[in-house]
C-alpha cells in the first residue's frame, strides 16, 4: 500500500511514526507533503526540520504539483492534517475528492472557546455535511478530539483515538543529590499553558522540598519569578530559555516528574510523552490530550482546573511521594503504547478495519 500524508510542516512529532510506518509489512511507500519545512514559531522554540528515513518528502508543492501527486497516487490512502485547513491541504483535499481517493483525517480538536469557537463549530459541522461521504476515517488526537468528531455527527466506527506517537533516545537517569521531588516543564510561559497557576499552587502547598526546571520563555515569566520571590522559593526553580530539541531530550534524566498544567485546549502535549518514554511520571491537566494516557497511580496524575482544589491535591500527592510504578515499568509501558512503532502498528490495524472490515482496534494505551 501507498500512504500520502499532507501536513503543515515536517514535524518532529510525526517523524518516528512515519519512519516506523514505512517499515510495516505491506507498506510500499510513505510520502509526506508539507506546506512549509518549518514555521518561525517552531524555529524560535529550538526546532530544526528533521530528516526522515524511508519517507519521501515534498516541500511547498504548488497546485500543479499537488494535482500531479494526487493523480499519480490516486489509488493510495491520503491522510490530511485537518479538513481543508491551509492552502496546500485544502488544494490536496479537493483534488483527492475529484480523483475519488481514499481520504483519512489526522487532527486535534478545534478550539471551541468563546465566540470564535462557536463559529469554528458551525464551520466544521458544515464540513461534515458536505464532505463526510468522502472521508473514510478520522484519527482524532486526544480524548476531546475524538469526542468532538463524534459529536459533530461522524459515524463512531470511523473515528479512532489517536496520539502523537514518538520515539526518543532513552537517557540514563541521574540520581538526585538530595531527597527532593524533581519536576520539569518545557514550553511557552503563558496563561494557556497554566504554568503560572501551577507554580502559584506549588508555592501555596507549603512544601519546600522540590526542584522545578522550567525550559521556555513567554509573557508569564516575570509573574512566575515574582510569586517565587514572594514565597522565598526562587532558589527552588531554574529558568532556561528554549533550547535545541536534542538538548531538551537530554534534560529528562535529571528529573522525576514532567509537568503540563494547561488551562486551555492543548491538543496533545508531547513533552509528557517524552517524559513517560524516559520513565518519568506525569502531572497534567485534563485540558491536555495526553491526559488520556495517564493511568492514575501508575504513571502519573491528571487533574481538572474546574474542580475546586484539583491541582493542589495533585501536587500534594506528588510531593508526599505516593507510590507509582518504577521508572522501568513506565518506560516499557510507554514504548508499547505511544512510541512510533506502536503507532505504526495501530495505524495498520485502523486501515484493516476501515478497508478490509476487520474488527476496529482498541487504542494501545486503552488496552
Amino acid at each position: 500500500m501507498v500512504f500520502v500524508f499532507w501536513q503543515n510542516i515536517i514535524s518532529i512529532h510525526q517523524k518516528s511514526f512515519l519512519e516506523a510506518l514505512a517499515l510495516q509489512p505491506g507498506v510500499d511507500k510513505v510520502l509526506l507533503a508539507v506546506e512549509h519545512e518549518l514555521t518561525p514559531v517552531r524555529k524560535s522554540m529550538g526546532w530544526d526540520a528533521p530528516e526522515l528515513e524511508g519517507v519521501e518528502v515534498v516541500i511547498s508543492p504548488d497546485k500543479t504539483k499537488i494535482e500531479q501527486i494526487v493523480k499519480l497516487y490516486a489509488g493510495a490512502v491520503h491522510v490530511m492534517g485537518g479538513i481543508r485547513i491551509g492552502s496546500m491541504i485544502t488544494a490536496a483535499f479537493d483534488q483527492c475528492v475529484r480523483y475519488k481517493c481514499r481520504i483519512g483525517i489526522m487532527s486535534e480538536q478545534y478550539n471551541d472557546a468563546g465566540y470564535k469557537g462557536l463559529l469554528r463549530g458551525m464551520k466544521y459541522r458544515y464540513f461534515r455535511l458536505k464532505y463526510a461521504r468522502h472521508i473514510s476515517f478520522i484519527l482524532a488526537i486526544g480524548k476531546r478530539g475524538a469526542d468532538h468528531y463524534r459529536a459533530m455527527g461522524y459515524r463512531p466506527r470511523i473515528v479512532f483515538p489517536w496520539a502523537y506517537f514518538i520515539t526518543v533516545q532513552k537517557t540514563v537517569a541521574v540520581p538526585a543529590s538530595l531527597p527532593v521531588t524533581r519536576m520539569m516543564y518545557a514550553g511557552r510561559l503563558e496563561e494557556a499553558k497554566g504554568i503560572f497557576r501551577f507554580v502559584s499552587e506549588l508555592c501555596a502547598s507549603g512544601n519546600r522540598n522540590f526542584q522545578l526546571g522550567i525550559f521556555g520563555s513567554g509573557p508569564d515569566e516575570t509573574k512566575i519569578k515574582a510569586v517565587l520571590a514572594e514565597n522565598g522559593l526562587s532558589e527552588n526553580v531554574t529558568f532556561t530559555s528554549f533550547i535545541k530539541y536534542a538538548e531538551l531530550l537530554e534534560q529528562y534524566k535529571h528529573y522525576d516528574w514532567v509537568v503540563l498544567p494547561s488551562t486551555q485546549k492543548d491538543g496533545w502535549g508531547v513533552v509528557v510523552s517524552e517524559g513517560l518514554l524516559n520513565g518519568l511520571k506525569a502531572i497534567c491537566s485534563n485540558k491536555c490530550g495526553v491526559s488520556w494516557v495517564i493511568k492514575d497511580g501508575f504513571n502519573g496524575i491528571a487533574f481538572d482546573w474546574a474542580e475546586n482544589g484539583g491541582c493542589s491535591r495533585a501536587i500534594s500527592r506528588m510531593l508526599r511521594g505516593d507510590k507509582f510504578a518504577s521508572q522501568q515499568q513506565i518506560s516499557s509501558w510507554a514504548e508499547e503504547t505511544i512510541s512510533g512503532k506502536a503507532g505504526a502498528a495501530y495505524f495498520m490495524q485502523v486501515i484493516s478495519s476501515v478497508f478490509s472490515n476487520a474488527e476496529p482496534p482498541v487504542a494501545p494505551w486503552l488496552r
